[in-house]
């Protein structure tokens, strides 16, 4: 059985910080991203888990990367902050005249694939 926690962080976690072809650090896809569909890249409330070190096999490698980097005392058994909420991604997404993300829905415009940097426009108001 897998905790809801889990399925939670392999639902949302779809983007990560990663050096930028286009200006110095970018947001980029971890997984698969469908048109309409929410990128979790906007910080709501920060989300705090406590998942046991020995169930971190059923989080999504990507996403379980993500985690041991910035909180590498989870294998201690410690809690740590959801790696969107984090990082606080949105600041550090760059410009596009022909963006594939949505800042006012959080949300893809169009399809985009693993590893594809997320893009918006900031000349919209």
């Amino acid at each position: 059985m897998q905790f809801p926690s889990i399925r939670k962080l392999n639902e949302e976690e779809k983007c990560k910080l990663a050096p930028s072809n286009i200006h110095g650090i970018g947001v980029f896809a971890i997984k698969n991203v469908h048109r309409g569909e929410r990128l979790y890249c906007q910080e709501e409330k920060k989300l705090w888990y406590n998942i046991p070190y020995t169930q971190f096999d059923n989080i999504l490698p990507e996403v379980r990367e993500l985690i041991e980097q910035r909180y590498p005392n989870v294998k201690k058994g410690s809690s740590f902050l959801s790696p969107n909420s984090d990082a606080r991604l949105i600041s550090f997404m760059n410009h596009s005249d022909t963006p594939n993300y949505d800042t006012y829905t959080d949300t893809a415009l169009h399809e985009i694939i693993k590893w594809e940097e997320i893009l918006e426009d900031y000349k919209i108001l």
